[in-house]
């Protein structure tokens, strides 16, 4: 097994230099080569995705997509930051290293995602981590809002779908989408029913896209994060707290402690996933849903 934390030191990379003043022996040269093999299998471990990997990331402005955004940055790969405004798309990428881009794009037109499919041109991955959140009972419903988060949840995913899944399969060399749903997607929740009626539906679109590009090698799978650390939970608390007349503290520490691990989930823990279902590793996984909730589901 490749060691985890061992790192060969560079006057060591090549045999004629281990070997320099050293008896040439046969365990001698046994130890260079698992000095060798210990970096390359960390390295390996480490970048999961190929040389030249373009991924694109909508929502790259929020906590999900900033965190994929570095996510795959740090694999090497190119990444194409994208949200409603190009300035708050560009600053997921400060800091991080690699010819890099941010692009404006609106999901909830289809014209837009067609634009920013020919501009982007060959993407071997997209994360589709751009969504809208908000809550209330169904009595209460306010259509407007209804409509904006749709757009924005589902609507988007199907432009977006469709935009780039036309030009993969021109191509005929595959890719993956991830789309990022929620665990709310997979159980009703009292108050929130516009947005779990949007992220059920992103499901099924999943499943359904999966089907109809298997045979293309085009991936098509869902993560569902459960609470994540993020303003828009943040966000959550407050509202629910405004309409209850309850603590919004106090409501942020119920989430926090609401699932089996008793504890939120990072945006960097779901951005670890959408990688790894994008990577060649996942190459067999496609049409499915994964949780990543800190167990929420478990002690529902």
């Amino acid at each position: 097994m490749p060691c985890p934390t061992f790192r060969f030191p560079p006057r060591f990379r090549s045999r004629r230099r281990w070997c320099r003043g050293r008896p040439r022996s046969r365990a001698c040269c046994a130890k260079w080569r698992r000095y060798r093999d210990c970096e390359v299998g960390m390295n390996t471990a480490a970048n999961i995705l190929p040389p030249g990997h373009v991924v694109v990331v909508l929502g790259g402005a929020g906590a999900i997509g900033a965190a994929c955004v570095r996510a795959f940055a740090e694999q090497g790969t190119t990444v194409w930051s994208v949200d409603l405004q190009e300035q708050a798309a560009a600053g997921a990428l400060t800091d991080l290293a690699g010819a890099h881009r941010a692009v404006a794009c609106d999901v909830t037109h289809p014209a837009s995602c067609e634009r920013l499919a020919e501009l982007v041109g060959k993407a071997d991955s997209v994360v589709y981590a751009a969504g809208l959140n908000a809550d209330g009972n169904v009595v209460d419903i306010d259509w407007n809002v209804y409509r904006k988060v749709m757009a924005v949840n589902l609507d988007g995913a199907f432009h977006i779908g469709a935009a780039f899944a036309r030009r993969m399969s021109a191509r005929g060399d595959g890719g993956a989408f991830v789309f990022v749903s929620s665990t709310a997607g997979l159980r009703g929740e009292a108050g929130a029913s516009i947005y779990c009626a949007s992220k059920f539906g992103l499901i099924g679109f999943v499943e359904s896209m999966a089907a109809e590009f298997a045979g293309e090698r085009i991936r098509v799978n869902a993560v569902c994060p459960g609470n994540v650390d993020s303003p828009m939970l943040r966000d959550v608390a407050r509202r629910i707290a405004e309409r209850t007349g309850a603590d919004a503290d106090a409501i942020w520490l119920d989430m926090a402690h609401s699932g089996a691990a008793r504890r939120l989930v990072t945006p960097a823990e779901v951005a670890a996933l959408c990688v790894h279902l994008a990577s060649p590793a996942s190459a067999a996984i496609t049409g499915t849903t994964v949780r990543v909730d800190a167990g929420a589901m478990l002690s529902a």
